[in-house]
């Protein structure tokens, strides 16, 4: 939801009709100014929870949501936006460029998912395998590769252990490029649908002339 612009909204109209009916009740009700002016104040922030209502049941009507899944939604949304933090700071602490690369990826990855999800929550649906698996999946093995890269006076072990970890990163970054495949698969084929009927279009156009 564009929260600010109907946050401006709503308060431009309680505003409104909060000072409307300040006067109104001044000019036709012998109250006393203090009671006025809180019967004002009170019919604005009214109906400024109601405009908001109105908005919030206007939103999810759009985005086809119930209340209870936008909740749902909005729940996961916030979990992963800390894990999508946590990934970014490992960004920092390589200093091989290869794993700088890899954890790049990563990181451009899951934050576009992320993002088409936080702005338009009806594709969390397609996106579950990367909320519920994978990015739980790529943080934990980033933090854990980038701890032991930094540990002086590695043996063997400990960099088959990195290789081995790097190769897990690589096939977790295919499954973050199949999650973002998954989120704009109904774009892709809305495209498609919109391609072909224009191909067939400028076919017919050539078989008239």
């Amino acid at each position: 939801m564009n929260t600010f612009l109907q946050f401006s909204v709503r308060t431009v109209i309680s505003f409104s009709i909060g000072i409307s009916s300040f006067i109104a009740y001044l000019l036709l009700f012998d109250l006393g100014f203090p009671l006025t002016f809180l019967s004002g104040l009170g019919t604005g922030i009214l109906l400024f929870f109601i405009v908001k209502g109105l908005q919030k049941r206007w939103w999810l009507k759009k985005n086809g949501l119930s209340s209870q899944e936008f909740r749902y939604i909005n729940k996961n949304l916030k979990e992963a936006k800390e894990k999508v933090k946590r990934l970014q700071k490992q960004q920092l602490r390589v200093r091989s460029l290869g794993a700088f690369k890899q954890i790049l990826e990563l990181n451009r990855l899951s934050r576009r998912i992320y993002q088409l999800v936080k702005k338009e929550p009806k594709r969390f649906f397609s996106a579950e395998s990367f909320f519920f698996y994978h990015l739980d999946s790529v943080v934990e093995i980033t933090e854990k590769y980038t701890f032991l890269a930094a540990q002086p006076g590695k043996n063997k072990e400990a960099f088959l252990s990195l290789q081995q970890t790097r190769t897990t990163l690589d096939d977790l970054t295919g499954s973050l490029e199949k999650d973002l495949q998954n989120v704009l698969a109904n774009d892709m084929d809305t495209l498609q649908f919109e391609l072909n009927f224009a191909n067939q279009h400028l076919s017919h156009k050539k078989d008239l002339k």
